[in-house]
């Protein structure tokens, strides 16, 4: 098992990414990669979205080990109180079905 409880259950990657969202609030594009091997956030991000789930996208920078200008972005999935009603459903759902927090 590699970085992650989830590793051995077969789940979409949205699904990996939105149970993350649900356990850990955000997530970068790097630790996508380095927790569950996928390369592209962005789109993963774009398709949970359009299920209508609220997600924000923070901006950050920062310097990389050469010294040189990098920039990220973090995303974060809003408050349940923000989410629409059928979104908060699905989420219950996605807790009860693999035990998120």
């Amino acid at each position: 098992m590699i970085g992650n409880i989830y590793s051995n259950i077969k789940m979409s990657q949205e699904d990996r990414i939105l149970l993350h969202l649900i356990n850990n609030g955000k997530i970068s594009n790097k630790e996508c990669n380095e927790i569950y091997g996928f390369r592209h956030l962005p789109s993963v991000i774009r398709y949970l979205r359009k299920r209508n789930i609220k997600i924000t996208s923070e901006p950050r920078n920062g310097k990389n080990r050469f010294g040189g200008n990098v920039y990220w972005v973090d995303y974060t999935l809003a408050p349940m109180r923000e989410q629409p009603h059928q979104v908060q459903k699905m989420i219950q759902n996605f807790k009860l079905q693999y035990g998120a927090k």
